[in-house]
């Protein structure tokens, strides 16, 4: 009950950022589609009316590039319906892929992540009460160390480190005394040292932002096979898991989670818009 009693916070506290977020309820009829949309949603999700709020803002999602509110409600409106006993199969994981979604358009969103802290709080109670592991895996540490700066950040901190230490190398070949000797001797180590540390992790954010795309698992769990579509041992991956997602073979998609990677069919996954 600490779920639903959460839950029903979360929603009184977005009737606020509603006021700022949606238009006025007498919108223009000449407003653009997507907008109609997220009108509508709005206004269905105060009225309590989940299943329009939700279909509302599917066609905003299908038609619009992605914005954190239209995401963030929609998150709130599979939740609601869920909290409303109207729970369908993967309402747990399409509100987690949404919230996902508004916390990375917005970083620190803090009513984002607690809303999706109640969605793995909610997974982690049911799997547990059917005996299976309740851990919720982020992304492993050398994700997380390369989505600590953008992509840019790294190269010019690649490029920095490269020229101090070759600003080292020509102080010593011009054998400078003193201070400046002292510098090339300290430049050279920690240039060397920062460059070879700076420049894979360059290569591994730009691999990442090219060739991974960011998903969640939107039904009750999912077992990893091989390519060939043969199961591997081991827990399935929880409903709300954020993936993610590499080649297609198939109707088989190559996903990882956490450290752990394997393929699933495509259609249990739900792909994240970011722009």
């Amino acid at each position: 009950m600490r779920f639903f009693d959460g839950m029903a916070a979360a929603l009184l506290a977005t009737l606020v950022s509603l006021s700022f977020a949606v238009f006025a309820a007498d919108a223009p009829e000449d407003m653009a589609p997507a907008q109609q949309n997220f009108q509508k949603g709005s206004d269905a999700l105060i009225l309590g009316n989940y299943e329009e709020a939700i279909a509302q803002f599917e066609l905003y999602a299908d038609g619009q590039p992605s914005h954190p509110d239209a995401s963030y409600n929609r998150g709130l409106a599979y939740l609601a319906r869920v909290r409303a006993g109207g729970e369908r199969d993967g309402d747990l994981g399409r509100a987690s892929a949404a919230l996902e979604e508004a916390l990375l358009l917005r970083p620190g969103d803090r009513d984002a992540a607690h809303a999706r802290a109640l969605v793995h709080g909610e997974v982690a109670r049911r799997r547990s009460r059917r005996g299976k592991d309740v851990l919720i895996a982020r992304p492993s540490l050398d994700r997380e160390i390369m989505n600590l700066l953008s992509e840019r950040s790294w190269a010019i901190l690649a490029i920095f480190a490269s020229f101090f230490a070759s600003f080292g190398w020509l102080l010593r070949l011009l054998r400078k005394q003193g201070a400046w000797q002292l510098a090339g001797v300290i430049f050279v180590p920690l240039g060397l040292i920062a460059a070879v540390a700076f420049t894979p992790i360059y290569f591994g954010a730009r691999t990442l932002r090219l060739e991974r795309r960011p998903g969640v698992l939107v039904v009750p769990e999912a077992h990893l096979t091989d390519r060939d579509g043969v199961a591997q041992s081991g827990e399935p991956l929880p409903e709300g898991a954020f993936l993610e997602l590499g080649d297609r073979h198939g109707r088989l998609l190559h996903v990882r989670y956490g450290s752990v990677e394997g393929w699933i069919p495509s259609s249990t996954v739900r792909t994240l818009r970011l722009r």
